[in-house]
């Protein structure tokens, strides 16, 4: 009796170890269950977290300025393009005769014969005729050749200009070499030439012919 006593509690006390042990291991599983469950619960609360990426207010194309507003231009000359030459034209105008004679006289009418774009810019009679009196010379007779020759030179231009096409003022190279006139459009409606001391204004200007343009001018240009 006393031996199955002491069994009873041998196995008692074995029992009671077993489950004390046991309480610790379902402790442990549940720490880490538990632990688990609130790495779940995080990771599905980083899952429904939305970035909201605020992007920069960037215009649209139609938002930016142009950089050129307004450069190209449709440019409609009142003078439709004529079948004749400079020298056919100038030889029918009257009132340009001298600076005509002048063209012949210099030898330059040569240079004007071909095809190419030319601006010539012609002083009328009337200042022709003020600017010889102006010198003491009678006609172009009392003028050397070599001073007609710059002074024609000083008109001519193997550059096609349009005043019709100038928004601003403009340099045009000339005849006479390393020389330029500046065509002043400060007001558009009233354009003039500046050549050194010089000036003249336009009486008639864009009289366009097949291989070039003429401008007739108040007065005649020279250093």
């Amino acid at each position: 009796m006393f031996i199955n006593k002491i069994d009873w509690y041998s196995f008692c006390f074995l029992d009671i170890e077993v489950l004390f042990k046991l309480k610790y291991t379902m402790k442990n599983i549940i720490t880490i269950a538990f632990a688990g469950i609130l790495l779940m619960m995080t990771s599905c609360q980083k899952e429904n977290i939305v970035t909201t990426i605020e992007e920069p207010n960037t215009p649209t194309t139609n938002d930016i300025p142009s950089v050129y507003p307004n450069t190209i231009k449709t440019i409609t000359t009142t003078n439709p393009p004529s079948d004749l030459s400079l020298l056919q034209y100038l030889k029918g105008e009257s009132d340009c005769s001298i600076f005509y004679q002048a063209l012949f006289r210099t030898g330059i009418d040569v240079d004007l014969s071909g095809a190419g774009s030319f601006t010539m810019f012609v002083p009328n009679d009337e200042a022709f005729q003020a600017f010889l009196a102006n010198n003491n010379w009678t006609s172009l007779d009392d003028i050397s050749q070599s001073v007609l020759t710059m002074i024609v030179k000083f008109h001519v231009s193997n550059v096609e200009v349009k005043i019709a096409e100038l928004e601003t003022g403009t340099i045009v190279p000339l005849f006479l070499l390393g020389k330029e006139i500046y065509i002043n459009m400060d007001d558009p409606s009233n354009p003039f030439l500046v050549l050194g001391l010089t000036t003249a204004d336009f009486v008639e200007r864009d009289l366009v012919q097949a291989n070039g343009v003429v401008h007739k001018i108040n007065g005649v240009l020279a250093l």
